[in-house]
């Protein structure tokens, strides 16, 4: 990527999905005739964006007012678990600032032409939630360029279940800050008393719930890897066949202007 200057591949972060190939075989092709052949390499590995993504990007680069306030709603609801406020107003206050920014991604989405489905709008929400719950995705989504997709963290709260300490509580991100961090969070006293069969109830639903996110995460990644194979493989059949069309035109072209030589020199 150049440095100091501005970069080429933003040009292609507002294309849609199904017009960023044509798009960027396009840019890649302009700097290389204006003699940019790293770049235009650069340009031309770069990958296609899920539709999701897209749509989350889009979003957040439109609405960066709102991203924050989610933003700042996932990081209130951390400190409440951990008794630093009413854990049941920062849950709705999450909750609140979550749906208008998936409803704008939806409508994103739905604006760039993919078919509507429900699977699709869980992959939407899932990768929403995870990418403001890690903070270094999150500054990839605030900056519109996160990558792919993302299981959420495994906890129900868009449901109305429960919520993991384990996802609310911030993890150390080095090894000196790892050392430093207390080894365990104070109990409260319903904590000491160990859950109620309720919150048993609750932890297994959440725990089958995270299982089947994981899987799902899988299938998916599994199927785009697979996609991604077959669109680079079609791909190079396509330059294939038109580095043997143009062969053919020149061919065709040299076979004309022969004959006409002949035609020529008969008269």
């Amino acid at each position: 990527m150049r440095k100091g200057k501005h970069d080429p591949a933003e040009e292609l972060r507002s294309v849609p999905p199904r017009e960023f190939v044509a798009a960027r075989r396009a840019l890649a092709a302009r700097l290389a005739e204006q003699g940019d052949r790293d770049e235009a390499r650069r340009i031309a590995k770069l990958p296609r964006p899920s539709p999701v993504t897209w749509a989350l990007n889009r979003t957040a680069t439109a609405r960066p007012r709102e991203l924050a306030a989610l933003a700042d709603a996932v990081d209130r609801l951390r400190r409440a678990q951990l008794g630093q406020g009413d854990l049941r107003a920062a849950t709705e206050a999450y909750r609140a600032a979550f749906e208008p920014v998936a409803r704008a991604a939806r409508d994103a989405l739905e604006g760039a032409g993919p078919r509507a489905s429900a699977a699709r709008d869980r992959r939407l929400r899932s990768t929403l939630l995870a990418a403001v719950a890690d903070r270094t995705l999150r500054a990839d989504l605030s900056a519109g360029r996160l990558q792919s997709e993302h299981a959420d963290p495994g906890f129900a709260v868009l449901s109305g279940g429960p919520i993991p300490a384990a996802f609310l509580r911030e993890r150390p991100t080095t090894p000196r800050a790892a050392a430093e961090a207390p080894a365990t969070v104070p109990a409260t006293n319903s904590e000491t008393r160990g859950p109620e069969p309720s919150q048993r109830g609750d932890a297994r639903r959440a725990a089958r719930e995270a299982r089947r996110n994981a899987r799902e995460a899988r299938r998916r990644e599994q199927a785009a890897r697979k996609a991604e194979r077959a669109a680079k493989t079609a791909e190079r059949r396509v330059s294939a066949m038109r580095e043997r069309l143009a062969a053919l035109e020149q061919q065709s072209a040299a076979l004309r202007a022969a004959a006409e030589r002949a035609r020529a020199d008969v008269r």
